[in-house]
């Protein structure tokens, strides 16, 4: 497989930052029924997710969201007022009726919401971005065990994004406002075992090793690309990227993001 267990940058821009942990794993796409379609696929999902976030009043938040653990999530606030204290919430819904719970720390929010029995999401934003990363189980459900994955949603927030420090991670690049969106590598589903390997290539900026956040400090925003700390920073040469130009459909105020293998989805990489 091309991921086991890494941790990836989706999105990096001025103090706010969202990370992800990829697993690998084989599942079966198709129902049991003599004439149904069957495929067996070795893929990859999104298994946690973390944020990290300075505030307006200086303080570092970090979240940490897993797919197997919809209904919880760790909320942690270190600095600003707190020097030298970390605070930290077990953010909380219930198990399987629909539930809501927000905290707000200064400007950036987090929001855990359960939707229904086989849905929870959880919404973090500032005033830059809105991040939805909602845990849901793979497709044909009862065959792959009940195994869940994390789909992220990224949505830029007001009337237009503030390029001085442009965006950038896997999926945060493709916010650079050129009205091109850009088709990467995607993978080959028409044969019975798949083995999926696509990570974009020929939509992103350099490789896929170039997003990868050290596995002992998933929360990061260190990598070749970071805009964290960036005070100003140049959007991506998308004429450098070898996949297909076109036009856009999409404004900047439409959301990017993942969806699991078993939609025969893959990153979204739209400039």
């Amino acid at each position: 497989f091309v991921f086991v267990l890494k941790v990836y940058s989706l999105l990096s821009t001025r103090h706010f930052a969202l990370n992800a942990l990829f697993v690998s794993k084989t599942f079966v796409l198709g129902g049991t029924c003599k004439m149904c379609v069957r495929k067996t696929v070795h893929g990859s999902f999104i298994n946690a997710v973390y944020f990290r976030a300075l505030t307006s009043a200086s303080k570092t938040l970090k979240v940490e969201y897993r797919a197997a653990e919809p209904s919880h999530a760790l909320l942690s606030v270190e600095g600003g007022d707190s020097v030298g204290m970390s605070k930290q919430t077990e953010v909380e819904v219930d198990v399987a009726k629909p539930d809501s719970v927000q905290y707000t720390v200064d400007d950036v929010t987090v929001h855990l919401v359960r939707k229904h029995s086989r849905e929870a999401a959880i919404t973090v934003a500032n005033g830059q971005f809105e991040v939805k990363v909602a845990s849901v189980f793979l497709g044909w459900a009862i065959q792959n065990h009940f195994a869940k994955r994390l789909d992220v949603s990224i949505m830029p927030r007001g009337p237009g994004l503030d390029l001085k420090v442009a965006p950038h991670g896997l999926i945060g690049q493709t916010f650079d406002g050129d009205g091109i969106a850009i088709d990467g590598m995607l993978d080959d589903y028409s044969t019975p075992v798949v083995y999926t390997k696509a990570m974009g290539e020929g939509a992103i900026e350099g490789s896929e090793a170039d997003y990868e956040i050290r596995r002992s400090d998933p929360f990061s925003p260190l990598f070749k690309y970071a805009r964290f700390d960036a005070s100003t920073a140049a959007a991506r040469d998308a004429t450098a990227l070898t996949g297909l130009h076109r036009k856009a459909e999409q404004s900047m105020q439409q959301p990017a993001g993942t969806n699991g293998d078993d939609n025969l989805a893959q990153m979204v990489a739209a400039a």
